[in-house]
């Protein structure tokens, strides 16, 4: 017989969970302490790397728990992520923006105009970009480390956009066969890398004539340089380029006797 005090748990309906909204306070203190925190690291990896950097350096330059990053972030490494991925974004957006009005002025795009994409937000990131000079240096500093970090970061941020400008390229080359193209698309990274990372060489060696930091005068020199390596004809490996003929019409010239050329 049913005792008629037990009430039977599955007679009773299970309420219905909805979670309450954080005031706006509350939102704008998760985002505050966020954001120090990605500052924190920025600064603090770009200075020692990522390995010299603890969770409580972190921590203590941004003036917050150290638990709150493992909270936010899920760890150090899921801050470098965050930190890698808010540059990344804002340099894609503005290479696809530069790449789309390229595409809209003529199908295929001038060669020039798709390195200009390319290039330019890449050099102008630290003039243009609240930490960018903090994050060229991060990753200069990632690179050094030899860290396979970098190449995940670099993979999840930049294979996608990547791709598409070496379609482009390709497009704009017809004539040349796709893997010389990300040949050449590899040397534009590496130059862009050290034009960006390694600014002091020249500016010595030119007495200050030629400043790397004026990225108009970067564009002016570079976009030619590697539009003209872009479409340098496609040859045997290790055959010396054809000599043009003299003005001899065939017959070998000689210096006179006792003259030296030079």
């Amino acid at each position: 017989m049913c005792n008629p005090y037990v009430i039977s748990r599955r007679s009773i309906p299970m309420p219905t969970l909805i979670a309450t909204p954080l005031p706006s306070a509350g939102r704008d203190a998760e985002n505050e302490t966020r954001e120090k925190l990605i500052v924190a690291a920025e600064n603090l990896f770009a200075l020692h790397g990522y390995q010299g950097v603890s969770v409580r350096a972190i921590a203590a330059a941004a003036g917050v728990n150290w638990s709150l990053l493992g909270y936010y972030f899920r760890g150090k490494e899921g801050l470098l992520f965050e930190v890698y991925r808010r540059h990344c974004n804002a340099l894609n957006t503005e290479r696809f923006q530069l790449l789309k009005a390229a595409r809209a002025e003529c199908q295929p795009p001038q060669l020039e105009k798709v390195i200009e994409a390319f290039v330019l937000p890449a050099l102008s990131i630290a003039q243009t970009q609240a930490g960018g000079v903090s994050f060229s240096r991060l990753r200069a500093v990632l690179a050094a480390e030899n860290s396979k970090l970098l190449d995940q970061l670099v993979t999840e941020n930049f294979d996608s956009s990547s791709g598409e400008f070496i379609d482009t390229l390709c497009e704009c080359l017809p004539e040349v066969p796709r893997d010389e193209v990300l040949w050449r698309f590899h040397f534009m990274l590496g130059t862009i890398y050290y034009t960006a990372s390694g600014p002091h060489r020249i500016k010595a060696f030119s007495e200050g004539r030629c400043d790397p930091a004026h990225v108009s005068e970067n564009v002016k020199h570079l976009i030619p340089f590697l539009a003209a390596g872009f479409r340098a004809p496609v040859g045997p490996v290790g055959q010396p380029p054809t000599r043009p003929p003299t003005a001899t019409h065939g017959k070998k010239s000689r210096a006179p006797r006792g003259r030296v050329t030079r």
